[in-house]
């Protein structure tokens, strides 16, 4: 608490007395220092954190608060340390604790850390690759982001929880392997991706999972996945056939749409339903067969699929939306 007062009454000062282009030691991030890395320790455990905070005043008048960076080169985590005569497992890193770390080259991340906080490789951009091990679990808001020598990452099954905007402009990530079992909308945009990964472990391709992602050429969807969601891959116009498996469902609205490069699907037996504006915009899919399976075919579903010449619509369609083959056929 004196800590919070201290700097509380620190702010006020600098802001009533405006002093300019002020730097300076904020507050120690860090409870120790071992073995060139930074921890604070709570309970058992060992969190990895930054050096400290430089707190300045901007051109503006402006407090701004902002990591100081340290860490460079090789940096290999340990799964415990000692400290104080006890050892405690380290578990996390935290939040912007390689924070613009520009000159981390590679990092190696044990089994025993389960969740990356937000920030923590924040524009480290001479980062190349990255190993997420198998005990981890969470992570966190705008953990790689703006990490532009990221080309290849890997998401273990054990992982139930990363923020959309974790991988946020990495912008030269090419190849994505995903074995958790659920994929969310982290690599939506990203035109740099060539090629995805799906392990057996994954069961659902979540709403815009890799929508926009323009640069992906070829994706193998593996039997365990059951729902392809809602835009899953809208504008994805690299892509240009793609096999669905017979353990899907359903495919939602918009999944495919603006795939222009799509020249053919195969839907399997399983699909019971083609969702609104499922492939709108396919201007280059050329035939597609329904299966008996599919009872319900959405709204614009086949939308300006302008060089669609045959399409085979089985008895077991009880219900066509409005414009499903408009300006199609």
């Amino acid at each position: 608490m004196k800590q919070f007062n201290l700097t509380f009454l620190l702010i006020i000062l600098m802001s009533m007395v405006g002093v300019r282009a002020l730097a300076l030691d904020y507050y120690d991030a860090y409870d120790a220092k071992i073995d060139d890395i930074y921890y604070k320790f709570t309970g058992t455990e060992a969190i990895v954190t930054c050096k400290e905070y430089n707190l300045w005043e901007s051109s503006d008048h402006k407090i701004v608060i902002t990591p100081k960076s340290y860490y460079s080169g090789n940096v290999i985590i340990p799964e415990s340390v000692i400290y104080d005569g006890k050892t405690y497992s380290v578990t996390s890193i935290g939040e912007d604790a390689f924070y613009e770390c520009s000159g981390l080259t590679s990092i190696t991340i044990p089994n025993s850390v389960t969740s990356i906080g937000k920030k923590a490789f924040y524009r480290c951009d001479h980062l190349t690759s990255i190993t997420i091990p198998n005990s981890m679990t969470s992570i966190d808001e705008d953990a790689f982001a703006w990490c532009m020598g990221l080309t290849s990452i890997t998401i273990p099954n054990s992982v139930t929880s990363i923020d959309e905007d974790a991988f946020s402009r990495c912008d030269e990530l090419t190849s994505v392997t995903i074995l958790c079992k659920n994929v969310g909308s982290w690599f939506s945009g990203m035109e740099s991706i060539k090629e995805v990964t799906l392990g057996e472990e994954v069961t659902s391709i979540g709403e815009n999972a890799f929508s926009g992602c323009r640069g992906l050429t070829t994706i193998e969807i593996p039997n365990s996945v059951t729902n392809i969601g809602n835009w899953a891959f809208s504008s994805c116009s690299g892509l240009t056939s793609i096999t669905l498996p017979n353990s899907v469902t359903s495919i939602g609205s918009g999944a495919f749409s603006y795939c222009r490069g799509l020249t053919s699907i195969t839907i399997p037996n399983s699909v019971t339903n083609i969702g609104d504006d499922a492939f709108e915009f396919c201007s280059g899919l050329i035939s597609i067969t329904i299966p008996n399976s599919v009872t319900s075919i959405g709204d614009d579903a086949f939308y300006e699929c302008s060089d669609l010449t045959s399409v085979t619509i089985p008895n077991s369609v009880t219900s066509i939306g409005a414009g499903a083959f408009s300006h199609s056929i």
